[in-house]
């Protein structure tokens, strides 16, 4: 449904009294995948790696600044403003903060149903109908659709932000860390909600996450994202049983475990780079544990090799195994 080819997003970084342009950020650097029809893709990494930005630029939220993106073999980069306008119900967002995605002025009944307005030629009736449906899929009454979003708790708004995603009957939708802000327990009802949701409505799924726990309960493959380079895809369950970049390793033995203990863990040190400066060549040899003493990573140039059936890792992770 969805293919991703060489997408990059760069920000202008501009100063002076000309506020002329001195840098980029490089968010997104040269990233290629895709994603099949029904499919629950995790994109998993860091806080800064790119993992939004590539989310809103799928979807054309955010510019891409080069790349092609295809939906139904179709390159929505040329699309018109008017041609993606027509899209836009095809395309759907979950975000991350349950408090600030909802309009405090408005009442449910009038965000949930503002996508049908714009949309579709349904009239006031068909339009309240359809609202009421959905909010009760997603487990709520019609008594809420008359309150405003300071009434309700973070789960409940969570489950008000995915009746808006679900109300104009997407094909694809981009979960943009919406468990991050929840109780444990919340977390859980959330995520088998968005998994039955995706059964009932045939729904594919971008599911972005830093937690690797929530990642190994809903995606079915999982994608690994440092410094806006993708440097691992497998299923879930070859990436979780057999982790072959050695940020993924990391990712995976530091994140918390109940009564285990891992005394070989293998920690990463130091901050993320910069996405002004990154390092040339290998963009993780500045933290990677089998970095080499020559240093010559930073002539390594970055890129997927499949070493297995379906399971791509960076090539520079090659040399380190």
């Amino acid at each position: 449904m969805i293919e991703i080819k060489n997408l990059k997003k760069y920000f202008p970084i501009k100063s002076g009294f000309f506020n002329s342009k001195s840098g980029d950020v490089k968010a997104v650097e040269s990233v290629t995948f895709d994603i099949p029809e029904g499919e629950i893709l995790g994109l998993v990494g860091e806080s800064g790696s790119g993992k939004t930005t590539l989310g809103r630029s799928i979807i054309r939220l955010i510019e891409p600044s080069e790349g092609e993106i295809f939906y139904n073999n179709k390159n929505i980069l040329n699309f018109n403003e008017k041609d993606m306008r027509s899209l836009r119900k095809d395309f759907q967002i979950i975000f991350q903060d349950p408090y600030a995605s909802l309009d405090p002025r408005k009442k449910i009944v009038d965000i949930i149903s503002q996508g049908l307005k714009i949309h579709t030629t349904m009239n006031k009736q068909e339009i309240y109908n359809k609202v009421k449906s959905i909010i009760k899929e997603v487990g709520l009454q019609e008594e809420h659709l008359n309150r405003y979003p300071h009434e309700f708790s973070g789960g409940q708004r969570q489950r008000i932000g995915i009746a808006r995603a679900l109300v104009l009957d997407p094909k694809f939708i981009i979960a943009d860390e919406p468990v991050s802000a929840l109780d444990v327990t919340i977390q859980a009802q959330i995520l088998n909600l968005i998994l039955e949701l995706k059964e009932k409505y045939s729904l594919t799924i971008l599911f972005i996450s830093h937690d690797l726990s929530v990642i190994n309960q809903i995606a079915d493959r999982v994608m690994v994202m440092y410094l806006g380079h993708i440097v691992e895809v497998a299923s879930t369950k070859n990436l979780f049983s057999n982790p072959r970049h050695p940020y993924t390793k990391s990712l995976i033995e530091t994140a918390p475990q109940i009564f285990r203990k891992n005394e070989n863990k293998i920690l990463l040190k130091g901050d993320i780079p910069s996405p002004i400066n990154p390092p040339s060549g290998c963009v993780f040899r500045t933290r990677c544990p089998h970095a080499s003493k020559d240093n010559k990573e930073a002539n390594i140039e970055m890129g997927l090799i499949e070493v297995a059936q379906d399971h791509w890792v960076d090539r520079c992770a090659i040399n380190c195994n």
